[in-house]
């Protein structure tokens, strides 16, 4: 057989290996404290948040529930959902310093 003819076996070519994805760029000293700044900054209006709106309201309402109105209680109740969601997303901040 001549060489080229369609009995020839010529070897595969091997395929370019895929590069490498670049290494995330690891976060200054500054740029982590930073992030912990905000977390706690936002961990801190959070506590306000309960303390103020979840734990106040309902304490004066149980003290004198004359003085009390509906527009009170929906008030305590929101800052009682709003705390832990201001906590989870100063939690969130704080998953940056992993990456």
């Amino acid at each position: 057989m001549a060489a080229g003819e369609p009995g020839d076996s010529f070897p595969e070519p091997e395929p370019e290996p895929e590069p490498e994805p670049a290494a995330p760029a690891r976060k200054t000293e500054g740029e982590r404290e930073q992030i912990k700044l905000q977390a706690a900054y936002v961990n801190g209006i959070a506590i306000g948040v309960f303390l103020v709106g979840g734990l106040s309201i309902p304490t004066s309402l149980i003290f004198n529930p004359h003085a009390g109105s509906a527009a009170a209680a929906i008030v305590a109740g929101l800052c009682f959902v709003f705390s832990p969601a201001l906590h989870w997303v100063a939690r969130r901040f704080l998953r940056e310093l992993d990456r």
